[in-house]
């Protein structure tokens, strides 16, 4: 039995098809670091800043600094 070639429409199918995979693999992986960078502000870098900020303001050593940055 001899083997069917494809035609060239078939594999340019395919080669697309490769490529609307790797894209929706790319952007699922970019959306998921991305909310976990997110989630690790809220929940971790916020609250030590706000931290800081206020014991920088209870210590009284407020008037020394240029700026408070979020």
């Amino acid at each position: 039995m001899q083997k069917k070639r494809l035609p060239g429409t078939n594999v340019l199918d395919k080669l697309h098809r490769g490529a609307v995979y790797t894209c929706l693999a790319v952007t699922l992986y970019g959306t998921i670091m991305l909310g976990l960078r997110g989630w690790r502000y809220y929940s971790v870098t916020r609250p030590e800043r706000q931290k800081a900020d206020l014991q920088m303001i209870e210590e009284g050593s407020h008037d020394k600094a240029e700026e408070l940055k979020y």
